[in-house]
């Protein structure tokens, strides 16, 4: 099975911007913040080409998949 794992959060932990600015800036709870980074839940399509732009990556860069292994 197929999976996203977010890079998010190391991402912005490695930029100038702090995930309260981000809050802010996308008017989102810091609960939605958090999830953004740990993967269970996603920007839109707009945010993810934001979010890419302000971090100077790629939209590709905020994700990789990654291949789970089922019994």
């Amino acid at each position: 099975m197929k999976k996203l794992k977010s890079n998010i959060g190391w991402l912005i932990d490695k930029s100038d911007y702090t995930r309260e600015e981000l809050r802010h800036r996308y008017d989102k709870s810091a609960n939605t913040i958090s999830n953004w980074c740990t993967g269970k839940s996603y920007p839109s399509a707009m945010e993810l080409f934001d979010l890419a732009e302000l971090l100077g990556v790629k939209v590709d860069d905020l994700y990789e998949r990654k291949v789970e292994e089922t019994d």
